[in-house]
């Protein structure tokens, strides 16, 4: 391997390299399944000091801990899931034959497929490394190798096993459906992020990502993978696409003959549309019957290599936001061609992905926290008064773009009497003003001249405090309870 390999001018311009870096890559014949030790040289080990922001005090952050777990050396950087080094303080890696450690920084993060890259600040102290070539989607029973570093000891570690199942399937860190590969191959903890190959081609396949229970694991598939890096050559992750709308499966007769559909014809029904979901021309009550010239079997899925079927956000996962796709329509009984812009995944009152890494939207007045609802601040059992929320989509009557609740209320006299009957509960106005989303409250509060604050919430309740008294005491509130 030459010297001009190792040279990666990361911190400079890593693009620089990268014409070179492909010329290498394509002379290189891929690793045969008895040179995997020789590219176990360019998997990592990551050290990483993890600092959530407190789900309680969003002001503040939980005692920093530590995380190890794997990564290995591709074109762009070095990949790793997004798990392993969210909410971090300090990474460093590990690098096989180097005597101390290298400190790196993510430069980017998918959390909806777990994914992310970093790159070393120093990168001139790194040895001679070969990037790792990808392969394609393996086939079911197909042996696999993972390489990583499990706990339990400071050797790489290799494990074998056959690709069980390839399925669109939910991700634990995002609980975001994409496709994903189960294996019996052991995945250990701080396994998490090292590779995983054919053992027929030597071809990186995936990505170890979770473990179910027992043997039972799963790696992220080189298409998904691919997708990342593809989203990542702007510089900037824009994420997984998605058609904001809801389908109904079409299983039953009845319902497929009250929609027109005529004998040997298949698809799934647009339940819903988001208002703001970008899913163009379908309308509530359309038959999606083919997508890009696939059928859709009346379950929702659609064909996948030889006799078998996935689910139907497969053909849509690969793409990138803003891509084109067209679907074949049933409507009135007319078939017709729709193509729809692929949008980003934000068309829920309640996001379905979690927030990591950032410090939470928060506003506090009078002891009283307002919040937004995401999937980090329900970790436990969802509130009442939130439960109806789950799944409703932005644009719907009376529907706003974010769910804003008082999530705490910090006892002081002139908070007196309001309890946890007002909490976890929607804020619908303020001061008469509509809420449709947190930034309302503070606007609000500030545009207010008379005597009172009046927090009107869905259930009936009504919050009212003395304007005079919250500007007098909010600084000495503030003070006894360490708000910032």
């Amino acid at each position: 391997m030459t010297q001009a390999v190792t040279s990666f001018p990361f911190a400079v311009s890593w693009r620089g390299c990268a014409a070179a870096l492909a010329a290498l890559l394509i002379s290189t014949a891929p690793a045969a399944a008895t040179e995997l030790p020789e590219v176990s040289s360019s998997v990592v080990k990551l050290y990483v000091t993890h600092q959530p922001w407190s789900p309680k005090q969003p002001w503040g952050k939980e005692p920093a801990a530590r995380r190890t777990c794997s990564g290995f050396l591709v074109e762009q950087g070095i990949l790793t899931n997004a798990h392993c080094i969210m909410d971090d303080t300090f990474i460093q890696i590990e690098v096989p034959g180097l005597a101390d450690r290298v400190e790196v920084e993510r430069v980017a993060v998918n959390h909806q497929v777990d994914l992310a890259l970093v790159r070393p600040r120093e990168p001139e102290l790194l040895p001679p490394m070969r990037p790792i070539r990808f392969g394609t989607l393996p086939e079911q029973r197909e042996k696999v190798v993972t390489i990583g570093y499990s706990v339990g000891g400071r050797q790489v570690s290799y494990t074998e096993g056959v690709v069980s199942r390839i399925d669109v399937m939910p991700y634990a860190h995002s609980n975001q459906t994409n496709l994903l590969v189960q294996t019996d191959a052991a995945i250990n903890p701080g396994n998490s992020g090292g590779p995983v190959f054919s053992d027929r081609t030597g071809e990186c396949v995936g990505m170890a990502t979770q473990r179910f229970s027992g043997s039972i694991g799963y790696f992220i598939p080189v298409p998904v993978i691919q997708q990342f890096l593809t989203d990542f050559e702007d510089g900037n992750i824009d994420g997984i696409p998605y058609l904001g709308i809801q389908v109904q499966q079409l299983e039953n007769p009845t319902l497929r003959e009250y929609l027109g559909m005529r004998p040997g014809q298949s698809g799934v029904r647009v339940a819903k549309v988001a208002g703001t979901g970008g899913a163009g021309d379908l309308r509530r009550d359309d038959v999606l019957m083919k997508v890009e010239g696939k059928q859709i079997f009346n379950d929702g899925r659609i064909p996948f290599r030889v006799h078998n079927r996935i689910g139907l956000g497969y053909e849509i996962s690969t793409r990138q936001i803003g891509d084109p796709i067209t679907f074949t329509v049933l409507r009135g009984g007319e078939e017709m061609e729709v193509t729809v812009d692929l949008t980003e995944r934000d068309y829920h009152v309640i996001p379905s992905l979690p927030q990591y890494d950032d410090q939470p939207r928060y506003y506090v007045i009078g002891g009283l926290l307002f919040r937004t609802v995401e999937p980090t601040y329900l970790e436990k059992d969802v509130p009442f008064n939130i439960r109806r929320y789950l799944g409703v989509m932005r644009g719907e009557e009376g529907v706003p773009r974010e769910l804003v609740v008082i999530s705490a209320i910090y006892e002081a006299d002139l908070n007196k009497g309001y309890d946890n009957a007002q909490e976890n509960v929607r804020v619908v106005s303020v001061n008469g003003r509509p809420i449709d989303r947190l930034l309302d409250v503070p606007e609000a509060i500030e545009a207010a001249t008379g005597r009172y604050h009046i927090i009107e919430l869905d259930t009936g309740h009504t919050i009212a405090l003395d304007r005079e008294r919250v500007a007098a005491e909010e600084e000495r509130i503030r003070n006894r309870y360490k708000i910032q």
